[in-house]
């Protein structure tokens, strides 16, 4: 069984991902978490990086999660494919999550994300990226 998302380690991978408030962002991590989604392979972002910690908590990653200060934020930039995608979102607040379909298909995850109630929800091949919890920062947050 594998420990952690693969998308940092491989060519990448196929995510999903939608918009949300803060409280539809808490019940569609609730939503996926137990739809059985590991924690590594869920990722909230949003434009205050303080909002996306405490939204993610200890069963979610954000990008800011693996380093503090102004290099942490220079390594741990979201990429550029999702702020293009969620560009109007994230300008009007919104939350976004991103699960990676690693043991849920693609369209399931998708699903899920409409079952929660989110917007814009998208699907993707998702490269190599700081989006999810690098191998040796996977496990209990």
């Amino acid at each position: 069984m594998a420990t952690t998302s693969y998308l940092p380690e491989v060519a990448g991978g196929m995510v999903a991902g939608a918009a949300f408030g803060d409280e539809q962002a808490a019940a569609a991590i609730t939503l996926l978490r137990a739809a059985g989604v590991r924690r590594q392979d869920l990722s909230v972002v949003a434009a205050d990086s303080g909002r996306a910690k405490r939204l993610a908590g200890d069963v979610a990653w954000h990008p800011w999660k693996a380093k503090a200060g102004p290099l942490g934020m220079l390594t741990s930039r979201v990429p550029t494919d999702l702020r293009h995608r969620y560009k109007g979102a994230l300008r009007a607040g919104a939350v976004i999550i991103v699960a990676a379909a690693d043991g849920q298909p693609v369209d399931t995850l998708a699903a899920l994300l409409a079952q929660a109630g989110g917007e814009v929800i998208e699907r993707w091949w998702q490269g190599p990226c700081a989006l999810f919890a690098p191998p040796e920062l996977a496990g209990p947050f």
